[in-house]
């Protein structure tokens, strides 16, 4: 059975608060469009991870 917060509170045990905060940032469509052309222009494919491997960057990464 769960405890109340009130309960809770009584027995001395903290408030308990959580969040989550997402951001996202893009460029414009054309940048993209742009940055594809490059890379197919140099002779990767666009859509895969040849040119993150071949700049030797990470795949993923969390900041």
């Amino acid at each position: 059975e769960r405890l109340s917060d009130e309960d809770a509170c009584h027995l001395g045990f903290p408030a308990i608060s959580c969040t989550t905060e997402i951001q996202g940032v893009s460029w414009r469509s054309s940048a993209y469009v742009a940055m594809a052309s490059l890379h197919r222009g140099k002779g990767f494919d666009p859509y895969t991870q040849d040119v993150a491997r071949h700049l030797k960057e990470p795949l993923f990464q969390l900041v």
